[in-house]
């Protein structure tokens, strides 16, 4: 079995419920026979192995506004918890993510594509709705919407490593997917204690005396 097909098997036992499609609804028809004439390789009648398609960019800028969230998610997280183990995990997200940050831009710099800024209002909403939060009523928000976002992850990488034209951006990808996977097994797990705990005292208030 290729890499491809064991990272994909792993990621449907975690049941992360992928479906390989594109982040954009250009990606889907993304075409080299579109592709600019003086696009290199093009007359040899396969791309370049480091000239990008619609997959590479949209792949690219989507990672960064993901891993940009993830870092300042996970610091209001170290602040604003209630379970220690939200605490590790915020800091977890802040390590892992910076440090993939940094070869993101550096990677997407090589390419030629310039990466966003700021957040995207889906990511902004959530950090100001998480901003207003404290104590357990943030942690489960805050791991609830962890384990959406790695399970978005996931489908994008994915779709990347099959998809993509960039050798350096699919690579990218295929080492990414491992510690994604690692991430939204960490955060399905801490959610489940987290639902136990809330839970326990309810139980122990109904119990017969």
């Amino acid at each position: 079995m290729s890499g491809y097909k064991t990272l994909l098997s792993l990621a449907v036992l975690l049941g992360t419920g992928v479906t390989v499609q594109a982040a954009d609804p250009k990606v889907a028809s993304a075409n080299p026979t579109f592709a600019n004439p003086d696009t290199p390789g093009l007359l040899e009648g396969k791309p370049a192995p480091d000239a990008v398609n619609i997959t590479d960019v949209v792949f690219l800028k989507q990672l960064a506004i993901g891993g940009k969230a993830e870092i300042e998610l996970g610091k209001l997280a170290i602040g604003r918890h209630a379970a220690s183990g939200v605490e590790s995990f915020g800091q977890r997200m802040v390590k892992d993510h910076g440090e993939a940050n940094s070869k993101l831009a550096s990677l997407a710099r090589s390419a030629g594509v310039e990466l966003p800024r700021d957040l995207d209002a889906e990511h902004a909403a959530v950090r100001g709705e998480l901003s207003a939060l404290r104590g357990q009523e943030f942690d489960l928000r805050y791991i609830d919407a962890q384990i959406k976002d790695h399970q978005q992850a996931v489908q994008l990488l994915i779709h990347e490593i099959g998809s993509g034209q960039h050798e350096g951006v699919r690579e990218l990808a295929a080492n990414t997917l491992p510690r994604v996977l690692e991430h939204l097994e960490m955060a399905r797990a801490l959610h489940a204690q987290l639902v136990m705990g809330k839970e326990a005292p309810r139980r122990a208030a109904a119990a017969p005396h």
